[in-house]
């Protein structure tokens, strides 16, 4: 869509706006502005109008006030994030505008988008939004129970949880999503979930993290998930600290077995690699 025309749509529906808002219907109150403006509300403008936006947020901010009204209309999950995906590009400009900038006050629309982001799968922007947002102080917008450093936690932990390879792509990023959450107030059940998450991502490259990933989980919460994974990958460290694997250990005890045939005066070796449990069992 060109600028032009774009320009115009939105010129339309400011007009819309301010008809609706000369309106007494009651439905208009459960509409809110994003400019902050309740068109049902005797003192949300004394005027009774909302003006056409003139500044290029004013634009973004209507903008975003009619996708979000169409997104409420829309009733299936996937196709709401099939739209966010579809528009966020639309607000990309408007996003490093306000990153380049700080300090900054509460800014909604950012931090709306930083949901969005999440949602689409675009987690490294949703990422570099939320350490903005929380570097300057910034809330999440009205009807949301989690904190910025708690939403971004847990709904991109669950994103990873469901799809190792999605995790394994993104482990770097994880590994910032756990900074990101330090000192913030947070359910463990949340951190939990973005341990488990970076075990997931790291145990074939980097096991010991991985390992420490998941013991982090579990201590947080004890039904996170990872117990089995905490034991495989003790008995795995546990065997290459001795230098042994299951093999050798069967190789060792068929050379052992051969010595003992061959000279029967010569007891067969009790120095042999097996050992009764080489693995700490999980908790």
């Amino acid at each position: 869509m060109s600028n032009s025309m774009r320009q115009n749509r939105e010129k339309k529906l400011a007009q819309k706006a301010i008809k609706n808002a000369q309106s007494f219907d009651p439905r208009l109150r459960k509409k809110k502005v994003i400019m902050g403006i309740d068109p049902g509300a005797p003192k949300g403008d004394r005027t009774g109008r909302i003006p056409v936006p003139t500044s290029p947020a004013a634009n973004i901010e209507l903008r975003l006030f009619n996708h979000m009204n169409e997104l409420q209309d829309t009733k299936s999950t996937q196709e709401k994030i099939a739209k966010k995906i579809a528009w966020l590009p639309e607000y990309l400009g408007y996003i490093e505008g306000c990153l380049a900038v700080s300090p900054s006050a509460q800014n909604t629309t950012l931090v709306t988008l930083m949901i969005w982001a999440v949602d689409a799968g675009e987690y490294a922007l949703a990422i570099r939004i939320a350490e903005y947002a929380l570097l300057n102080d910034m809330v999440m917008p009205e009807g949301y129970s989690r904190n910025i450093a708690e939403f971004v936690t847990e709904q991109c932990a669950e994103d990873f949880l469901n799809d190792s390879d999605l995790a394994l792509a993104h482990a770097e990023l994880i590994k910032r999503i756990i900074e990101l959450g330090v000192g913030e107030q947070m359910v463990d059940q949340a951190r939990a979930k973005i341990y488990r998450a970076s075990g997931d991502a790291l145990k074939e490259a980097q096991p010991h993290e991985a390992l420490n990933a998941y013991k982090n989980a579990l201590r947080l919460n004890s039904k996170v998930g990872c117990k089995k994974d905490i034991a495989a990958l003790e008995k795995l460290l546990n065997l290459q600290t001795t230098g042994s694997s299951p093999d050798a250990t069967v190789g060792s005890q068929a050379d052992s077995l051969d010595a003992s045939a061959a000279d029967a005066s010569v007891p067969a070796s009790t120095d042999s690699n097996v050992s009764s449990d080489t693995s700490s069992s999980a908790e």
